[in-house]
Formats: C-alpha cells, sequence, structure tokens
C-alpha cells in the first residue's frame, strides 16, 4: 500500500446538518464499542472457570493478542485514508467499507465462549476479537469529523454516540445477570448462551451505524481519479513501494510531533487501560473480596444505567468548562469512588448488614458515574485533535491518529493484562477456587484488592496531572478553523494575528512558521 503522490486537499462538508436521527444512528455503533470491554468481564472467569487455563494464561491470551492484533490497527488506519485510491473504495467509501466488513467477523468470535477448546483456538479467536474491533472502530471514530465540522454538530455525534456506549456498559451486566440467575453461574453452558447473543446483537448494531452515517466524498477528500488510474497503469516499482510502506509508518509517528495529541494520547491510554483492568477484575473482587455471587457482581455493574440519563450533562459540561477543567471533575470523582470500594472490602464481614449493602449501592452509583466520564470526555476530545494536526500538516489525517491511537491503546491493553494476570498468578491465585466452592487464599484476596483499587488510582493521579496542561478549548478550537480557513482563503501567514499565532503554537508545539507547509511566501 502505498501514499498518494499528491498530497490531498481535504475539504469537510460545510453544509449538511446533523439531526437526532443522524447521531442515533451513528451511536448505534457504539454499543458494540462500550460492550466490548464488557466482554472481557466474563471472559476471564470463564476462561480460568470452564476451559481450563491459568490466569497467568488467560492474561497473556489477553496481552499477547492484543498487542499482536495492535498492529492491525496501523494497517487499517492507513487503509482507511487511503482506499479511495482503489476502485472498491470509491464505490462503497474508504470508511464504512471497513465497517461493513467487520459485521462477519464478529460473529465468528462467538466461539471464545466455547469450553474444551485447545489453548491455541482461544488465544486465536480473541486476536480476530480485537481485529475485528480495529476494523470496526477504527474508521468509525472518524466520521464526526468527516460528516459535519460544526462544533455542535460533532458534539452531539460524540455524545450521542457515548450515550449508547454507556447503554451497552448497562445493559449488558444487567442482561448477563438476568441468564446467570435463570440458567445458572456454574454452567459453562450459561456464558455460552448469553455471550453469543450479545455478540450477535452487536454485529446488527454495527450494520445499522454503517446504514446511518456517511463520509467525504473521493472528490472532497482530495483524491484525483484520474491521476489515480493514471499511476495505476505504471509498472510495479518495488523500490517506490518499499519506500510507501517507510512513509506509512513515518507518518504515524509524525502524529507525536503534535503537542495537544501527545497529551491526549497519554491521558487516554491511562484512564482507558486502567479501566480495562478494573472489568477484568471486578468478578474477581466481587467474589473473593466482596463475597457475593457473580450474578450480583454483574447487576451492580448494570447500574450504570442511573447515569446514562447524565450523558447530555456531560456534552454540556464538557462545552462549558472544557476538557482541563472537565478531567479534573472526573479524576477527583473516580478515584473517590475507588476509595469507598476498598473502604467496603475492609468491612466485608458485615456484607449481610443493611447498611452496609446501602453503602455498596451507592458507592457502586458514585464510581460508575465517574467511569463513565472517563470515557466520555477522551472521545469528544478527539474529533478536534485533526483540527490541529490541518494546520501543521495542511491535510486531514484522521485516519492516522485514530490507527496510531487505537495501536497505542491496544499496546498499553496488552501489557496491562499480562500485568495483572502475573500478579494474582505469583500471588497464589487458584483458579477452580469458584467452581469448588473454595476460598482464595488470603494473599491472592489482597493482591486482587490492590489491582483493583490502588493500581487504578496511580494511573488515574498520573492522567489527571497530564490533563492540568490540556489547552484544547472550543474557543481555542474556534481560533484555529479560522485561521485555517483564512490560509485556505490564500492568506499568508506572515499576516497572522498575534494571538492567533500564539494559541496555534500552544496547540501544535512547533513554531507557527513550520505549520502549513503547503503555503509558500
Amino acid at each position: 500500500m502505498t501514499q498518494q503522490t499528491t498530497t490531498p486537499k481535504a475539504s469537510a462538508p460545510q453544509g449538511r446538518k446533523i439531526k437526532l436521527i443522524n447521531a442515533i444512528g451513528y451511536a448505534f455503533g457504539d454499543f458494540y464499542g462500550g460492550g466490548f470491554g464488557q466482554i472481557a468481564t466474563y471472559l476471564t472467569l470463564f476462561w480460568t472457570t470452564f476451559a481450563g487455563l491459568k490466569v497467568a494464561q488467560a492474561g497473556s491470551i489477553v496481552g499477547i493478542a492484543t498487542m499482536l492484533a495492535a498492529f492491525s490497527a496501523l494497517v487499517f488506519g492507513t487503509l482507511s485514508d487511503n482506499l479511495y485510491k482503489y476502485r472498491i473504495g470509491r464505490r462503497f467509501g474508504r470508511r464504512r467499507l471497513l465497517i461493513l466488513l467487520g459485521v462477519p467477523l464478529l460473529l465468528v468470535t462467538i466461539l471464545m465462549f466455547v469450553p474444551g477448546l485447545p489453548f491455541w483456538a482461544y488465544f486465536v479467536m480473541y486476536a480476530l476479537w480485537i481485529i475485528a474491533n480495529q476494523l470496526i472502530m477504527t474508521p468509525y471514530s472518524v466520521l464526526p469529523n468527516e460528516m459535519t465540522t460544526d462544533f455542535n454538530g460533532r458534539t452531539m455525534l460524540s455524545t450521542t454516540r457515548m450515550l449508547f456506549s454507556g447503554i451497552s456498559t448497562a445493559v449488558i451486566p444487567l442482561g448477563m445477570a438476568a441468564f446467570l440467575k435463570a440458567l445458572g453461574d456454574k454452567q459453562s453452558s450459561s456464558y455460552t448462551i448469553s455471550m453469543g447473543f450479545f455478540i450477535v446483537l452487536f454485529a446488527v448494531f454495527v450494520f445499522i451505524a454503517y446504514k446511518s452515517t456517511w463520509e467525504l466524498t473521493p472528490e472532497e477528500a482530495g483524491f484525483d481519479e484520474a491521476a489515480i488510474e493514471a499511476e495505476a497503469k505504471q509498472p510495479f516499482d518495488f523500490g517506490k513501494w518499499l519506500r510507501g510502506v517507510a512513509d506509512i509508518f513515518v507518518g504515524y509517528f509524525s502524529t507525536l510531533r503534535n503537542k495537544t495529541f501527545r497529551k491526549h494520547i497519554l491521558i487516554y491510554l491511562l484512564g482507558q487501560s486502567f479501566l480495562d483492568i478494573f472489568g477484568q477484575v471486578w468478578l474477581f473482587f466481587v467474589l473473593y473480596n466482596l463475597n457475593k455471587p457473580v450474578a450480583f457482581g454483574s447487576a451492580l455493574l448494570g447500574m450504570a444505567l442511573i447515569g446514562e440519563p447524565l450523558k447530555p450533562v456531560f456534552g454540556w459540561i464538557f462545552a462549558k468548562l472544557g476538557p482541563r477543567r472537565m478531567f479534573s471533575l472526573n479524576f477527583a470523582g473516580a478515584i473517590l469512588g475507588l476509595l469507598g470500594l476498598w473502604g467496603l472490602w475492609q468491612t466485608a464481614a458485615q456484607n449481610d448488614t443493611a447498611a452496609w449493602n446501602a453503602a455498596l449501592y451507592v458507592v457502586m452509583v458514585w464510581w460508575l458515574i465517574f467511569r463513565a466520564m472517563t470515557w466520555f470526555i477522551p472521545w469528544n476530545v478527539f474529533p478536534f485533535i485533526p483540527d490541529v494536526d490541518m494546520i501543521m500538516a495542511g491535510e486531514n489525517r484522521g485516519g492516522l491518529y485514530i490507527g496510531f491511537q487505537q495501536f497505542a491503546r491496544k499496546i498499553t491493553a496488552g501489557l496491562s493484562a499480562m500485568a495483572w494476570g502475573w500478579f494474582l498468578g505469583a500471588n497464589g491465585f487458584v483458579e477452580d477456587a469458584f467452581k469448588a466452592g473454595k476460598p482464595q487464599p488470603d494473599q491472592a484476596v489482597n493482591a486482587i484488592g490492590t489491582v483493583l483499587v490502588w493500581w487504578i488510582i496511580a494511573g488515574l493521579a498520573v492522567a489527571w496531572i497530564i490533563s492540568f496542561t490540556m489547552k484544547l478549548d472550543k474557543k481555542t478550537d474556534a481560533v484555529l478553523l479560522k485561521e485555517i480557513d483564512r490560509l485556505k482563503n490564500g492568506g499568508l501567514k506572515k499576516d497572522v494575528d498575534p494571538d492567533t499565532k500564539k494559541v496555534v503554537e500552544q496547540l501544535t508545539g512547533i513554531a507557527y512558521e513550520k505549520c502549513w507547509p503547503q503555503t509558500t511566501e
């Protein structure tokens, strides 16, 4: 795959207004996006209890497969940006085609929840699960940037998306609680049936998102079909192809030149990776630290639905406060919630009292609201990152950014999964304790609590510190877009307003004179 010979000069459509029905159709895709992480909540329990895997093996499958599949994010990001170079892309779309191809791949991954398979089969199925996520979510996440340039329109898309994502994080645990209560939480078939149902539902909802969205046309994206066809008739040049591959990787890592993106991705990776750990360890914490059944723990996660009506409020707060101040609100609240869970663990001997259970419900609602906010903020920041890159590179490289972000996300998710799996294994975790009705050793119980509370607090605290320096908000983005329009219309860089220059340099991290390379003076 090679990059274009001529740099495309993209221009996002100005006149197509985002309506609520458009936002809802788009948001169906993130019912899958949000639910994707919920599957891991049950997967490690299933593998260690019914598939005969050690906890370190389960963590290693998740970790290694995730990191290997991370390279697919780089491929799909580039493919998503360049598919218009090929006739199939110009016919079916460069981004939406990839979303459609992910639908059948999702259905294959139901085999993750079939007991009795060899270690390598679970590894392959989980790798396909991750690859399908990259194939769908890499182009999906770029669509708001192409569907509109309007700040409020993008916020509507992102807010509605996060609403549906949050609904899935509540509906899936509640549904699992109902399935497990009806079918039994110590039967492998209970997990196979329930997870199969939800994965099929994911596939249906992704297809709805495919049918409900649009993207830049080849012309709007800066692709010259005649030039592409003429280039295709030239004999294959291996050296040129190899240079193109090298340029692709240089392009991905060039995203780190963007100061705003560097801060964004660090905050994003810390928040999301430690939330992954919470989801993967939660049921162990419920079983062995709080001494409650699996269905109860699943139902607790389902209380996230209480916070979903707050998503529009999150969107309003985001628009009013901007990312930096909202991050502070978020991380402070989340850390308080985790400290509440620590307190409940320390008093678990009273878990049959009304006061203790009432406190558990209050703490869980609090934590789940701020957990939802931890997911919400970065995905509302991301649609504005390509605006910063636009003034740096002079082109729309949204796919490049989401591809690198997804790549980094999978690497850190893989490392975190291996870390907690090895840590529990090293501290004497007994895999068959749940099915046999036996308690875990005290050392293993303490290790579970340490991972779920103190590891996550440490990660969120570091993200909070980084967020203090975030400069991107509605005001600075408006300044950036105004300057981009001025330069597109032939304005000279030497005529830049001093305040605008300062904003550009704060957001990009480079001298204004090095921005907008297409402009010659």
